[in-house]
Order: structure tokens, then sequence, then C-alpha cells
């Protein structure tokens, strides 16, 4: 038995360059030991060179749906995921359908690892928290994480962090191995005992009460918590501590929820808007030249009726901001609360923009936040129901289309440097083009307006992490924004 020494538990290069050496060789599973190096080769190793490659041995060749698998299988725990996967890269020379045949042992058993490694990758993307251990002589933050992974997805993993926190500096310390960034480079060490894990540090107590805002008691399922959230990774979690008494008053908030009123407009008010009408009722779009600052656009936006929207929303809500801020953010329209105060950005939504904000050491009151289309659209309760909000409604593209005469003299007056897209209704209305977030995500976008040369970035709304209802998945949806917000303030 000739044995092929690797790196590290979840050494893919070296297993590859080894098993393809091994095939040249005409070694059969049987005759070929993996081990990781430290860690032994076992009774019967050889630690002598393999014989070299045969001439009558074919160069080897694989389904292209193997490498992925492969990288995946590696990261497993089982000590026999090396010699598993040389048996099947030996049969696959003979019969290239295996992997199509899920009945065979070796396909079945690789295809079961490989998704509980993927599950254990995706733990891992939602149960890391960093926290801040000090800083460097230049000022520059530290963040730790401590993390205990049931597989070698470390190394595997650390591209996901690296794209999401690439201005910061931080480890992931675990029991399989450790992962370093400094800003420019990708390191990997030791494992280390959860005695290295960070002490607790002054943002949580900021995200204890962001985690307890966002509970929602009307979509709590508890069971399905426990299983995307399993208890071994709670105590790593500082929200946590706060799961069972939300859970426990989650019943008597849900009540409070369904006797509370609806949020439709008082009758006072509407009657005050059908008398006071503006000065100017505006069936097209005025003159742009006569909108010379934002207090004129905000006058003349009162009377829009260009387009029907404004009939059963309560008043048109303008932007709100420093008159030349250099960043604007763009949602998609009035929520239910900016329609009855007239102002954006106020509801929950904002709530979360501002706590991001806060976060990465913004003034939230620095930035313009503006809304795509200015009237709030949406579908009103059924007749004398309770504890029902007036239901958002998505603008369509005609009407997004018709609203951005206001976005644009918006740009123009306030003149910012960048803008970001909330959504993709503020996507359209910048670019003329509809877009995915995904697709858009990541970079800044050249855009031209008559304002001026400006860059775009593209990001989620906040209400999609309030729709979010699994605890993980929503604070992974609130680390993307914070990343992208970081980005847009850095232009």
């Amino acid at each position: 038995m000739h044995t092929i020494t690797l790196n590290a538990p979840d050494d893919f290069d070296g297993w590859r360059a080894g098993a393809k050496a091994a095939l040249l060789a005409g070694l059969a599973p049987e005759d070929v030991l993996f081990a990781v190096e430290g860690q032994g080769g076992g009774l019967f190793a050889d630690t002598s060179p393999l014989p070299p490659p045969n001439p009558s041995v074919k160069p080897p060749t694989v389904p292209k749906d193997f490498i992925p698998l492969a990288q995946l299988t590696v990261c497993h725990s089982d000590p026999e995921r090396f010699a598993l996967l040389y048996r099947l890269l030996h049969r696959l020379q003979g019969d290239r359908t295996l992997l199509k045949q899920r009945a065979d042992a070796d396909t079945h058993r690789i295809n079961v690892w490989a998704k509980e490694v993927r599950r254990d990758l995706h733990k891992m993307k939602a149960f890391v928290r960093f926290r801040k251990t000090g800083e460097t002589p230049d000022g520059t933050e530290q963040f730790v994480s401590w993390f205990e992974p049931t597989h070698y997805t470390v190394r595997y993993g650390s591209g996901f962090f690296v794209r999401r926190f690439a201005s910061m500096h931080w480890s992931i310390l675990t029991p399989k191995g450790c992962s370093h960034w400094d800003g420019e480079n990708l390191t990997f060490s030791d494992p280390v005992p959860k005695s290295e894990a960070p002490a607790d540090d002054a943002l949580e107590d900021y995200w204890k009460s962001y985690y307890a805002a966002i509970f929602n008691p009307a979509r709590l399922k508890t069971q399905a918590m426990q299983s995307e959230m399993p208890k071994k990774y709670w105590h790593n979690l500082p929200e946590a501590s706060l799961i069972p008494g939300l859970i426990e008053k989650a019943r008597e908030r849900e009540s409070a929820m369904i006797e509370a009123p609806p949020t439709m407009p008082l009758e006072g008010m509407m009657r005050h808007r059908e008398v006071a009408q503006p000065d100017r009722v505006q069936e097209t779009f005025p003159d742009r030249d006569t909108i010379k600052t934002l207090d004129d656009l905000r006058a003349s936006l009162k009377g829009c009726r260009a387009c029907p929207l404004w009939e059963p929303a309560t008043q048109a809500v303008p932007g709100k901001g420093p008159a030349h801020a250099p960043i604007m953010f763009v949602g998609e329209q009035p929520g239910d609360k900016e329609d009855l105060a007239g102002e954006p950005f106020i509801g929950p939504a904002g709530q979360v923009l501002r706590g991001v904000l806060s976060e990465i050491g913004h003034d939230p009151d620095n930035i313009y936040v503006t809304n795509a289309v200015k009237h709030f659209k949406f579908e009103p309760p059924p007749v004398g129901s309770r504890g029902k909000r007036r239901l958002h409604k998505n603008p369509t593209v005609k009407e997004i289309d018709h609203c951005k005469w206001w976005l644009n003299r918006e740009i123009e007056l306030v003149q910012p440097r960048v803008v970001v897209a909330l959504g993709g209704s503020a996507v359209r209305a910048l670019t003329g083009k509809s877009g995915t977030i995904k697709a858009l995500r990541g970079g800044a976008h050249p855009l031209a307006h008559r304002g001026g040369a400006l860059s775009m970035v593209v990001t989620n709304h906040p209400s999609y992490i309030l729709r979010i209802p699994e605890p993980h998945r929503a604070e992974q949806a609130r680390q993307g924004l914070i990343d992208d917000l970081r980005f847009a303030l850095s232009l």
C-alpha cells in the first residue's frame, strides 16, 4: 500500500494531484492510502514514492460534475472521504455515467456528504458573528469571530466573508482551522481551542435591540426556527438570550397586533385634503426651470395629479435631507407611515436603514432620502376590519417611469456624488432599465445625468430584511446591506 500525504484535512489540490499520480501508476483503490500530515498513515502505510506512470494507462478524465462534488466532499469530517473519492474516481475511468446512478452506493454517499457540507457552509455564513477586539497601530479596527463547524469548511467558506467584509481586518477562529483577512491577503492557520474566542463587545447591545425590534410574532414558527438555528450555535449568538422571552410573549404581541385599529387616514385628514387643495394642481409636469430649489420641488409636488396614484394616497411624499448631500438613497415608494406623515423612510424600513448607518459610523441625518414613486400605492383593508394596515402594492414599470421626472429633478438639485438604489424599482427609475439586484450588487455603476456624472450602488431595500422570517437569514441580509453601504460611503 502506498501513502499519499496531504497538507491539511481539506487539501483538495493535494488529493487531486496524488489521485492523478496514483491513477497514472495504475494503482487500484485498495493499494492507496491518503493521510493528513501529522495524523499518521496507518499500520500498513508505505512511505515510499508512488510508482512511475504506467505507459499503458490512459490519462484520467472525469465528468464535469465530479470536481465540485469532490471539492465539497474533501471538506467532510468522515475519515473515509479521500478513499471514497479515489475509489469513485477509479471507477469513473470505466463508467462515466456513475454520477447519474443515484442508487450506486458510492455515488449516493458522496452526494449525501456534499449536501452535509453545503449545510455546514450555510450555517457558517448565517452564524458567524464578528466582535471588535482592538485596533492596529494605524487605527484599523480588528474583528474576531468564534465558530464551531461540523466539517472542515473554513477554507472553502472564507471567500464569502472576504467579499462581504473586504474593508475589515478579521479572523474566524474554529477548532477545525482558522482564516485571517488583512484587507489584502487571506491566510489560514491551525485550529484553536474555545478559550481563544473573543469576549462580548459593545455592538451586541445594539444588535439585541435591533433583533427584538424586527422579531415578528405573527411569523413565529418555533420548530422551523430551531431546525434552521440548532441549539449548538446559540451560545455564540448575542440574540440567543432573547429568544425564549420573545417566544413566550409572541402570542401576547400577536393579539395586540390583531386588536389594533387599521391605519387608514383619519376622516378629518381626508376632508382637509379635499377642501385645502394646493394652489397649483399639476395635471402635467411643470417646466423644470420653475423648480429651482428643493422647496420649489416640494411645493409643486403637492399638487401633482399627473398619474392616478395621487387619488387614494393621503399626500405626495418628497425627499428629505441636506440640500447638497454627497450621497442620495432612492427607495421604491412611501409606505403606510410615510403617507400619513408626509416624510420618507420613517417607518420600519427607515428604522433599519438608520440603524445600519449608525452602526457603521455615518450620521443618518447627513444623507438625502427619497423614492422612485412619490405617492403610496396600496391595497386598502377590508371594510370593517381591524388590525390591518394598508398593504403595500408594487408600482408598475409604467408608474415608475412616469414619476421619474421628479426624481431626476431632485438629483439635478442635490447633485450627489453617489446614488444608492434600494431595490429594483429604484434601479428602474435611475437607469430606465430593469435589472436583478443580485446581478448589480458589488460594484459602482456610472450614471450619466443632467446633474453631472455620478456613481450608482445597488443593494436590497431595507424592507427586504423585515420580510425574512428566519432570524439567521435576516441577519445575513442585514450584513449584506452593511457591506453595500460601507462600499457606497467609501466612494
